[in-house]
């Protein structure tokens, strides 16, 4: 087993995998599956139907919050969403809202957020299916829910592994070393599920099919774009704007955008992979290599005795 793990830790491997991104074909073939399939209007559905039901849900885990201490891991997600849009906290009342009232609220939520995963299921499934789309069935119907359900419990355990570690007091090099292990952790969490979907999304799994070429580009991108909200949020924090809560909803909808398109980009580069596999690699924009013209063997008659 130790010498399987070493394999793993190669830089020789690691630059084999690694190579794999810059093979012009693949990004090409990425492009015209996005143009085929309509990523940029079914990601910008996918992202209004998840708007509503994270607001929703929010809403609800809020309210609740006030009468039953929830957990971290339940509650968080719905605090950060509440930073970030700059919502007030719900006002303590006398009469809060009946559980009917926040039921139909949280119902209507989880519906939402169902209706955006099954459009992102069905973008990923007709990645794998080569384009042709499969017809409805009983596990088609339920794998949304719940992928939906994984998406929410990994949501709330990588805020429970960041908060936890943050509350306790750590100073120097213990401080680095228990940040740095909570994001190892986290990263694997988030790897592990957006690598269980790629494999549950495919009816028919295809022997040899790769799936951390397309989670590598999932969390690397990802990475990313969180970075790139971050700084956007401080930058846009600094400015003295008269509506700053605008320009700051509309950078999360984009970052927001941008990861649900990652999701359908890393499933295409997981199937271009198996496809070119063994094929040899070319520069980007160049033509491709002729074949061999035939031998003259192959234009000899043979006679018969």
């Amino acid at each position: 087993m130790a010498k399987r793990f070493l394999h793993h830790l190669s830089p020789a491997l690691w630059a084999r995998s690694l190579a794999v991104y810059g093979s012009g074909r693949l990004w090409q073939e990425v492009g015209y599956q996005a143009g085929r399939s309509r990523w940029a209007e079914v990601g910008a559905a996918i992202a209004f139907l998840w708007l509503l039901g994270c607001l929703g849900l929010s809403f609800v885990l809020l309210q609740l919050n006030q009468t039953h201490a929830l957990s971290l891991a339940i509650v968080g997600p719905a605090r950060e969403l509440q930073s970030i849009l700059a919502i007030a906290d719900p006002v303590a009342n006398n009469s809060p809202p009946s559980l009917w009232g926040l039921g139909i609220v949280g119902l209507g939520a989880w519906l939402c957020l169902v209706g955006g995963t099954q459009k992102l299921v069905q973008l990923v499934a007709t990645v794998y299916s080569s384009g042709t789309s499969q017809p409805a069935d009983w596990r088609s119907r339920l794998l949304p829910w719940g992928l939906t359900g994984l998406g929410l419990g990994i949501t709330g355990l990588v805020f429970a592994v960041m908060d936890r570690g943050a509350s306790v007091a750590q100073t120097g090099l213990a401080q680095g070393m228990g940040l740095l292990g909570r994001w190892v952790l986290a990263l694997g969490i988030i790897a592990l599920g957006v690598g269980l979907g790629y494999r549950l999304i495919p009816r028919r799994w295809t022997p040899g099919q790769p799936l951390w070429p397309g989670v590598r580009i999932v969390l690397i991108f990802g990475l990313g774009l969180l970075g790139l909200r971050e700084w956007g949020v401080s930058w846009l924090a600094r400015q003295d704007l008269a509506y700053a809560l605008l320009p700051v909803l509309g950078l999360n909808l984009l970052i927001l955008y941008g990861l649900i398109l990652l999701v359908p980009v890393g499933a295409q580069i997981n199937v271009s992979t198996l496809r070119h596999r063994g094929l040899p690699s070319r520069p980007w924009g160049a033509p491709a290599a002729a074949p061999p013209p035939p031998s003259f063997d192959s234009f000899k008659i043979k006679r018969r005795d």
